[in-house]
């Protein structure tokens, strides 16, 4: 039997999104132990914040988000909305994210 170009085509999409999200994982874990903690969650997130940070001053002021009618955002504040998303990924309650945890749509 011989696979259709579509059936093709379909597994080197699922393929590519599976190692995609091997590579994110594996960003965010950075200890490398198959776990996401907190503080490893907290920096990969917070490397945007701190690329708009045009003068690192640990807030985003308006005209750094390039956001019509944007709030300025401090670093405290956007740790504080990335803790809470952090909770509720942590379907166990153990205190870290796990692979199928960090890839699940956001809660």
């Amino acid at each position: 039997m011989r696979a259709s170009p579509a059936l093709l085509a379909l597994l080197l999409v699922a393929g590519a999104a599976g190692a995609q999200a091997d590579d994110y994982f594996a960003k965010v874990d950075l200890d490398g132990d198959g776990r996401v903690s907190l503080p490893e969650f907290l920096e990969r997130m917070s490397f945007a914040f701190q690329q708009m940070d045009v003068d690192g001053d640990g807030i985003l002021e308006p005209h750094e988000q390039h956001i019509p009618n944007a709030k300025a955002l401090t670093l405290a504040e956007h740790h504080e909305r990335f803790t809470a998303q952090f909770r509720r990924q942590d379907g166990n309650r153990d205190g870290s994210l796990t692979r199928a945890e960090l890839l699940a749509p956001p809660r």
